[in-house]
């Protein structure tokens, strides 16, 4: 446990890392600039994303929460899926701008959901 609020800290580090990839892959793409496709940036986010499901899956088994006695973390985990599941889509190509932007409103929704449930902690039923 006393490692605790280190893991938290790069764990929200690497949130954090994560949200700013996605937002500016997206602007690159709304701009027309799609070299990124083409460079380091394309690989980046999953690096970085395979560190914050590693350090999630470490402050689980550290930490005091559980995810099916503490409701939001199963929800925040279900979000998760949401945000990876919507924010595939709108990084698809084949997908015209109004779609793309449809699913990345729904990524960046389940962000905020996901944020709000590991601030707030909420209790839900």
């Amino acid at each position: 446990m006393e490692f605790y609020p280190d893991v938290k800290l790069l764990h929200m580090l690497c949130a954090y890392l994560s949200v700013a990839l996605f937002v500016t892959r997206l602007l690159l793409d709304l701009t027309g600039k799609f070299d990124w496709r083409k460079s380091a940036l394309r690989h980046l986010p999953h690096v970085n994303d395979s560190i914050l499901l590693t350090l999630a899956l470490v402050l689980l088994a550290i930490g005091p929460w559980k995810p099916f006695l503490h409701q939001w973390l199963g929800i925040k985990i279900l979000a998760i899926v949401c945000y990876v599941v919507f924010g595939f889509f709108a990084m698809k190509e084949k997908f015209r701008w109004p779609i793309r932007l449809i699913f990345s409103v729904l990524s960046i929704a389940s962000l905020f959901l996901v944020f709000y449930l590991a601030k707030f902690k909420p209790v839900l039923f």
